[in-house]
């Protein structure tokens, strides 16, 4: 059966689809066209201009494009908020033009000329290239030449004068504006009540450039200190290595402690120190050491070395007893005690020096001062062997 319809007219299933076509077609038209029309739009942008101020409509994409637009011109020391390359994203945007002014900075005996906008003493001197280091202050003071600057004022930097201050303990430096101590300690915060604090210095000391002086609480009180712990030394004893010789196998490296101390003060004299608490942040490295204690000993037996000295042979037999009780003939001997060495034990050591640079292992340079404090002492080797024999030690 074939389906028919009546000419010129729709049925109800097309007409709703046309329908919702045209409404989708429509719809998107107009939201094309809004959308078209919003982004084309131009903008507000009020321009402020040193206490005038102008509103433009204009499609500007940066603060440069929309001044150059404008007409307005920039001269050096303006200053533009926001900067020129920044963008116009806002349909209401402001633009704000600080004009730039002569100005003159004194600083110390120079006089520096600037163009600036800017409104604060600080930073003038700043636009000026001035450093300006901790406590420095910029002060505006009277400026008797008009024509010079087109201004009666300038902008005078005062420097800070330097302290080098021990403050409980610690060495510091600070600069400051005070005039004397007790406008520092106000400055500080510091309480100024002598039973509670101690100044070096009198408090209406007057504070120049580089004075030195110290604060410490009086009492009772607690720091905490850094300290290095040293490292310690094992020696070994190399028979190979000449006599004297010194060689570091493993370098040593100090450790570090954190220690809190309470300590007690009174007119900056520490009375007295008791430790609270110690924590090592880094144990120390013992450093290994190799020392030498080869002696190469002159040729010849103890009698050859007695005739290089110029001992008489008749003495021979006294000297041999004295040395031999006293160290065995052996140059490197040493009393712990009493820290006398070599072969006649001379106390100190050093004294045999005086026979020869290498008194420190050469047995006949020991011998030669020996022989020398022998007889300057006791007139003679024999009656030097007899006080040996009766007090053992000569």
């Amino acid at each position: 059966m074939k389906m028919r319809y009546a000419k010129g007219k729709l049925s109800l299933l097309a007409v709703g689809i046309l329908s919702f076509v045209s409404i989708f077609v429509t719809s998107g038209i107009l939201n094309a066209v809004n959308a078209s029309a919003e982004g084309d739009e131009p903008r507000i942008i009020s321009i402020y201009d040193s206490g005038s101020s102008i509103n433009v409509k204009s499609d500007a994409a940066t603060v440069r494009e929309a001044l150059i637009r404008a007409k307005i011109e920039l001269n050096p020391g303006d200053k533009i908020e926001p900067a020129l390359d920044e963008e116009i994203n806002s349909k209401n945007f402001n633009i704000n033009i600080y004009r730039g002014r002569d100005a003159i900075v004194l600083d110390g005996e120079k006089k520096l000329y600037v163009r600036t906008a800017s409104s604060t003493p600080k930073d003038v001197a700043l636009d000026g290239g001035v450093e300006l280091l901790e406590a420095d202050v910029v002060k505006v003071v009277p400026f008797n030449n008009l024509l010079e600057t087109g201004t009666t004022v300038a902008y005078q930097v005062v420097r800070a004068k330097t302290i080098n201050l021990n403050f409980y303990g610690k060495q510091i430096e600070k600069r400051t504006q005070a005039e004397t101590v007790a406008d520092f300690l106000v400055e500080q915060g510091i309480d100024s009540n002598t039973d509670k604090t101690w100044v070096s210095l009198p408090h209406d000391t007057k504070i120049t450039d580089g004075i030195s002086f110290a604060i410490q609480p009086q009492g009772k009180q607690t720091i905490t200190l850094d300290e290095e712990i040293p490292f310690r030394e094992t020696i070994t004893y190399d028979y190979e290595l000449d006599h004297g010789k010194r060689e570091i196998i493993e370098p040593g490296k100090n450790g570090q402690k954190t220690v809190t101390y309470e300590i007690e003060m009174y007119d900056g004299v520490e009375k007295s120190r008791r430790t609270i608490s110690e924590i090592i942040v880094k144990n120390a490295e013992t450093q290994e050491v190799k020392v030498g204690m080869k002696v190469n000993l002159p040729t010849g037996s103890h009698e050859d070395w007695m005739a290089a000295v110029g001992i008489s042979p008749s003495d021979y037999g006294y000297v041999n007893f004295i040395i031999t009780h006293e160290s065995h003939w052996n140059p490197l001997a040493k009393n712990r005690s009493s820290g006398a060495t070599g072969i006649c034990q001379a106390l100190p050591g050093k004294k045999m020096a005086s026979a020869g640079a290498d008194w420190e292992t050469n047995p006949i340079t020991q011998l030669r001062w020996c022989n020398g404090y022998a007889i300057g002492r006791y007139g003679s080797w024999r009656k030097a062997y007899e006080f040996w024999t009766i007090h053992k030690w000569w």
